[in-house]
């Protein structure tokens, strides 16, 4: 035992003879003392177990005055805060996202002084919620709230959410998909479209993708860049993709690379001018002219996972060429089953259950016949 780790040791035996408050061992190895002053929890922080210990009694007692006590600080000054320290590291729409959530989640907390929220403040206020947004919203705001009030030391882990109820979404089948690019020849927004199905680009690359990340020698396109709102709600090209893995080549056939030549006259900037929505309209538009289920720009990336998962696509080479991360993202989230081949699935299956059943029913009327 090294002479740092016996100093530890030493003071877990001092912290464990304390009590009202207790300490805690933080991750840093320092200690933490609550306690509770006119509806407050103040933290104190210290090296020393015994010296975190009787900070907080005389904090208690009125002897000491709590610096966190001097200074109030509600919830949405703390998100704000949260956010402005954040904005070098962030993407714009994971602020505009954080910004949504400060202005329209958790109302009633808003105002409080972060150190006099609980546990059961928040159970509350996610209740609340529940009644009116998609759990999948409350869990993305109720993990920002947790991350904000941890960095104040309160903690407020364990909060019950509401369960997420698995929608059964409309899916293009592959006759769909056929019909969906036959239909979309002439119309402004066919490569666009076809760039989504095919490719499996969001619609974000996509509208950000300029001149100079085409390569006709090779007939690749390369995703560098993303078209996304700001806080503000403004479109701005973001100089890097949603993820590390996002950032990819992706190698196209020369059905679209024929149409980029017809496209291409030595200009610069990006590749298609339109607003993200347009992409959007003419989707919707094409689908109900092709007579099939109606879609988005991002249902057609999940059409596109669906395809190769249909083709028995390596996972790693799938995910490598959508740029997803994690398996678990391209086969839970995008990926889905055609129905025709579930059909076939089953099929399959039925009759090999089918023949081994029969096979069991003869030899057992043969052995009955003995």
């Amino acid at each position: 035992m090294t002479d740092q780790e016996k100093l530890w040791a030493k003071r877990r035996a001092k912290a464990a003879k304390l009590s009202g408050p207790k300490p805690v061992e933080l991750p840093s190895h320092s200690w933490r003392c609550q306690v509770m002053v006119d509806g407050r929890r103040i933290s104190v922080v210290d090296d020393d177990p015994e010296v975190a210990h009787a900070k907080a009694l005389a904090i208690k007692t009125g002897m000491l005055v709590s610096k966190d006590k001097e200074q109030k600080v509600t919830v949405d000054e703390a998100i704000s805060r949260y956010i402005q320290a954040g904005e070098g590291a962030l993407s714009p729409t994971t602020i505009r996202g954080y910004e949504t959530m400060r202005k329209h989640r958790f109302p009633g907390l808003m105002s409080r002084d972060v150190h006099t929220i609980t546990r059961l403040d928040v159970q509350r206020a996610v209740s609340d919620e529940a009644k009116k947004v998609s759990a999948k919203t409350i869990k993305n705001a109720y993990g920002l709230l947790t991350a904000v009030l941890k960095d104040y030391g309160v903690d407020v882990s364990g909060v019950k959410l509401p369960q997420r109820v698995k929608r059964q979404k409309q899916y293009l089948t592959v006759e769909e998909v056929v019909k969906l690019i036959d239909c979309a020849v002439g119309d402004p927004c066919e490569l666009p479209i076809v760039m989504a199905v095919w490719l499996g680009m969001r619609r974000s690359e996509i509208c950000g993708l300029y001149w100079d990340c085409v390569d006709f020698d090779g007939g690749k396109v390369e995703v560098r860049r993303a078209m996304v709102p700001d806080k503000d709600n403004k479109w701005i090209i973001k100089e890097y993709p949603k993820n590390e893995g996002s950032q990819r080549l992706v190698g196209c056939p020369d059905y679209i690379m024929e149409k980029l030549r017809g496209m291409y006259h030595g200009q610069q900037g990006r590749v298609f001018q339109w607003h993200p929505d347009t992409v959007r309209k003419h989707v919707h538009a094409i689908c109900k002219r092709a007579g099939i289920t109606d879609t988005t720009v991002h249902g057609l990336r999940h059409a596109n996972a669906a395809i190769m998962i249909l083709l028995n696509v390596v996972d790693q080479y799938a995910m490598a060429r959508n740029g997803w991360t994690s398996d678990y993202t391209f086969k839970q989230i995008y990926g889905y089953v055609f129905p025709d081949g579930a059909q076939e699935t089953d099929q399959i299956i039925n009759a090999f259950l089918e023949e081994k059943l029969k096979l069991h029913t003869d030899l057992h009327t043969e052995n009955s016949g003995d």
